[in-house]
């Protein structure tokens, strides 16, 4: 599966054009764009902080009918809203359109965000060091998610049909669950391969354990499989051998301003706090115990220093009139 990033400054027809290219050199790869690109161009026009919510509820519809339930809420605070976001086809933002098989459902390009911000110290190095830097593994956590739809099995009730098929009630919708084809009418647990929250509750009254249904992609011997292929040590850049000839750098222009190293933030969104605000801290004098003043405010030095200031505005004062 390819993920590609939309950014909002990107023209209409340009990334019209990005999206045929796509489709056209890789006609069988699902292309997704980030929905917090779309989020943030959505959010010029409809700021309101309620929208926030139902929005990303759309974004996170695992189905086709969940998604229209969570668009008509959001058409009730703002129909124009409902409107615009269908401006973008949900199909390439929206889990309800996304393909079963990939075993991923983000709807963002987070994990290059953070990969990014994680290479932050060796990126801007020349491409043998900055590799050289770039050497270590991670793993999904894949229990972290698996116990977060355990603890929301717990609001879900079922009912067994006595073979296979299991109904399951959250609050006022129902869902078929099918353990043998580990199916569930909600697609999450097609789309990604982890047990939702009506799948863990049928698997509970058949009395078997979640973590035998996650898909084999997550298991520790396709994690082995996949760093099979590790890098292999290398020696100091001193013990390469030399080659007579010398490679030509790039051609580069330097572009004006101090190069970037953060990414920019959205309209609205915090600024990266640098040092811990003072704001609540209650002031306090070792010398008497007492809170309200410290040593530049209380004592006979910080009187003689208020009457010396209050001289001499009057001074200038009194020379301003004449």
């Amino acid at each position: 599966m390819l993920l590609l990033t939309h950014f909002s400054n990107l023209h209409n027809v340009l990334f019209q054009d990005l999206l045929n290219a796509v489709g056209e050199l890789f006609p069988q790869i699902e292309h997704r764009i980030c929905t917090r690109h779309i989020y943030a161009s959505w959010r010029k026009k409809h700021r309101e902080d309620d929208f926030q919510k139902p929005f990303w509820m759309c974004a996170k519809a695992s189905s086709i009918p969940f998604f229209n339930f969570c668009r008509a809420k959001l058409a009730q605070l703002t129909p124009a809203g409902a409107k615009d976001m269908m401006s973008t086809n949900p199909k390439h933002w929206s889990r309800a359109w996304f393909n079963i098989g990939s075993n991923c459902d983000s709807v963002d390009n987070n994990m290059c965000e953070s990969f990014n911000n994680w290479i932050v110290d060796v990126r801007a190095h020349p491409i043998i060091s900055m590799l050289e830097g770039i050497r270590t593994k991670v793993c999904p956590n894949i229990l972290k998610k698996l116990n977060k739809y355990i603890d929301l099995a717990q609001h879900c009730s079922v009912i067994w049909n006595g073979k296979n098929g299991y109904e399951v009630r959250q609050k006022d919708k129902r869902y078929i669950v099918d353990i043998d084809k580990r199916t569930c009418s909600c697609r999450y647990w097609q789309l990604a391969g982890i047990p939702c929250a009506h799948a863990i509750t049928a698997l509970f009254m058949s009395s078997k354990p979640a973590e035998e249904y996650i898909a084999d992609c997550y298991s520790i011997e396709e994690y082995n499989k996949i760093y099979d292929h590790c890098l292999m040590p290398m020696e100091g850049m001193d013990q390469w051998p030399t080659d007579p000839r010398k490679p030509q750098p790039p051609a580069y222009v330097k572009m004006p301003g101090r190069p970037r190293k953060e990414r920019r933030r959205e309209l609205g969104e915090a600024k990266k706090a640098t040092k811990v605000s003072r704001i609540g801290t209650k002031i306090k004098r070792r010398k008497f115990k007492s809170n309200g003043h410290n040593s530049r405010t209380c004592g006979p030095r910080s009187n003689a220093k208020r009457r010396i200031l209050g001289a001499g505005k009057e001074a200038s004062t009194f020379l301003c009139l004449n």
